[in-house]
């Protein structure tokens, strides 16, 4: 994207999270995003689409800043990079409120849910289980991959409403999934508090 739809986008995504459906106008849009009312009209067909088009744009974000943390540590034991990632998404949603309002409002939908069983998550609780490192019955991949979404949007719930600090959130959702999946709760208290790389979101 370039500068002016990466504003919109952006913009976009804070009022959506705010208002809690696609019911925006052009004029609300074009002054969150500091942009002219036909600089909309040529970037944005409808507001349905762009909702699409903010949804895909933070899901390809995250991914590639995962992917630049997992990058940071070399090559990760399974349990250690799924601590990472759901770590790294409560801390982004508390370096950026509108984008963790966003994934708290909009986060557990059929399109989330198969995002997260095609995608990194649950390659790496994959490879944990061929590891041997994670516990689990045969066929439990959805409930493992729902697990993972909603503990991860409850802790940035958590953070987002000041009932405890991205570290607390995040380290304690890490360490629950990480006991859930079958690491030992010393193990998995450990993994869950280690440093983490800092690495930042576009939007």
């Amino acid at each position: 994207m370039n500068a002016t739809q990466r504003r919109i986008v952006t913009a976009a995504m804070k009022l959506f999270a705010e208002r809690g459906s696609t019911e925006l106008t052009i004029s609300e849009l074009a002054a969150e995003a500091g942009v002219a009312r036909g600089t909309l009209y040529r970037n944005v067909d409808s507001m349905d689409e762009l909702f699409e088009q903010v949804r895909a744009q933070l899901a390809f974000d995250i991914h590639t800043a995962n992917v630049r943390a997992m990058d940071a540590h070399g090559d990760l034991d399974p349990p250690l990079r799924l601590a990472v990632g759901t770590r790294m998404l409560v801390r982004l949603a508390h370096e950026n409120p509108a984008m963790g309002r966003f994934l708290v409002r909009y986060g557990l939908t059929d399109e989330s849910l198969r995002e997260v069983l095609s995608g990194p998550p649950m390659q790496d609780v994959a490879a944990g289980i061929e590891a041997g490192r994670y516990v689990i019955a045969p066929g439990a991949e959805l409930g493992v991959a729902s697990m993972l979404m909603g503990t991860v949007i409850s802790a940035m719930w958590m953070v987002i409403e000041g009932h405890q600090t991205w570290r607390e959130a995040g380290s304690v959702a890490a360490e629950l999934t990480l006991c859930a999946l079958g690491v030992p709760r010393e193990e998995a208290r450990d993994i869950a508090s280690r440093p983490l790389p800092v690495v930042s979101l576009d939007f």
